[in-house]
């Protein structure tokens, strides 16, 4: 089977760069967005997320069967002749998600309380769906590239770095920008949004020119994964072990991290007083992923994924659980989170990896690799995860009485604190529980599915 080069991998991590600009600016800024610019009350931001990010999940297995149905009509129709599955989305969807995460941050004059909000939902369920149709079939592309577990990793690893790149830049610039429009905050989100925009949408032509499928589908195979339907597809994963316990923790995990991501600002603001010290956060989150990078495949090849992931999860959740009970400091928050962020990276950086795993036990278990209904389905439960974090830091702002431009109460400020710490500790913990105790795969077994799935 031909290797991945280093091409390939830088490939890889671009398209996770673009994907991770337009989803770091929603994740960490459009909360804040909303209450401050916009004028939307943080409990009609919350049901916003959660409603429009329920419709969002329902998108994703959808857009997985549309992309194995519309490569088997590619296949058809190209026969004996070497056809893309996935890449080719990362052509089409480029500027449409673009287009639409600047409109999600554009504050149109005149509007009323309820056309304000009519704008917000409008705006931020197309850009849900501009990105389910770039980010499902660019997921599944990894399952395509390579099914060497080693190899799997080092893109699991530029995944990861590509998507920390692509959320880190906001969390790094958009502070910057914030503080020279604080009488024009409206105009500070576009301006960063746009910047963001014309980033991502090179970092997309990049991807597309220098990733490579090399794992061919006859089509015959297809012919029969399109007849078996969705229905029956979902009910082998449920027997799938290894994709219930990755979905368990990926749900467990976004919510601690989103919740995070969104209070950010809010709790360097009110409980820290020390907005400008939020970019540092935005090196700190950098440098665990360029720690690990280099050394994460032979970590991966000495103990094993399930070992790796599960012990991460467990320490990373502790170092959060400690650092929600010690005084609200500014340098102290910073530096204890590095700590604990280093070893939440680890399970972050390997997932993508775990569910090419998933789709290579699929096809041990019924004979079909599905990769788009597959990664469809993972999506929809990190969209379930997503949905909950911004209804969850939405609501959870509204429960606590937070005022916008305002000085907290006490309350308030302790509310935040859980928002942005206590989450994380709780569902690092149950992402250690997943792994510990549901995920199967062991070096040797995933080497027999390997065998099985090629014979």
């Amino acid at each position: 089977m031909k290797q991945i080069s280093f091409k390939n991998k830088f490939g890889y991590m671009m398209g996770d760069v673009a994907n991770g600009l337009t989803f770091g600016m929603s994740a960490g800024f459009l909360l804040a967005f909303y209450t401050d610019a916009l004028g939307i009350t943080a409990a009609a931001a919350g049901t916003l997320f959660l409603i429009a990010r329920l419709w969002d999940a329902i998108n994703d297995p959808m857009m997985g069967v549309l992309t194995d149905k519309m490569f088997r009509k590619r296949a058809l129709k190209h026969k004996n002749q070497k056809v893309d599955k996935f890449k080719i989305y990362l052509l089409k969807g480029s500027w449409p998600v673009i287009v639409a995460a600047i409109l999600m941050f554009f504050a149109p004059d005149g509007l009323n309380g309820t056309q304000k909000l009519i704008w917000a939902y409008a705006t931020y369920i197309v850009w849900g769906m501009t990105y389910t149709f770039v980010n499902i079939p660019y997921g599944s592309l990894a399952a395509v590239m390579t099914q060497d577990p080693v190899e799997r990793s080092s893109l699991a690893v530029a995944r990861g770095i590509g998507g920390l790149i692509g959320n880190i830049l906001p969390r790094l610039i958009v502070p910057l920008v914030l503080v020279q429009f604080t009488d024009e905050l409206s105009k500070g989100y576009l301006i960063a949004m746009i910047l963001f925009g014309v980033i991502g949408l090179v970092s997309y032509i990049i991807s597309y020119y220098t990733v490579e499928e090399n794992i061919v589908h006859q089509v015959s195979d297809v012919e029969s994964t399109d007849k078996d339907g969705f229905v029956k597809s979902i009910g082998v994963l449920v027997k799938n072990r290894p994709f219930v316990a990755v979905s368990i923790a990926s749900i467990a995990m976004l919510l601690g991290m989103m919740v995070n991501s969104a209070m950010a600002v809010y709790y360097f603001k009110d409980n820290l007083n020390a907005l400008q010290l939020m970019s540092i956060t935005g090196l700190t989150g950098l440098l665990p992923m360029l720690i690990l990078a280099p050394i994460m495949s032979k970590v991966v090849k000495k103990f094993g994924v399930k070992r790796t992931v599960a012990t991460s999860s467990l320490i990373s959740s502790i170092i959060y659980g400690a650092l929600f009970l010690l005084p609200s400091n500014a340098i102290l928050y910073i530096s204890v989170s590095f700590m604990a962020a280093i070893f939440m990276t680890i399970p972050h950086m390997l997932v993508w990896g775990m569910v090419s795993d998933c789709i290579d036990y699929n096809q041990y278990l019924c004979g079909k690799r599905q990769e788009g209904v597959i990664y469809g389905c993972y999506s929809f439960v990190r969209k379930m995860g997503q949905a909950f974090a911004g209804f969850f830091a939405g609501v959870g702002l509204s429960l606590i009485g937070y005022v916008p431009n305002a000085i907290q109460t006490s309350q308030v400020l302790w509310g935040i604190k859980f928002l942005t710490i206590g989450l994380p500790a709780f569902g690092m913990f149950i992402a250690f529980i997943a792994y510990q105790f549901i995920w199967n795969l062991t070096p040797e077994k995933q080497k027999e599915v390997v065998k099985s799935i090629n014979m």
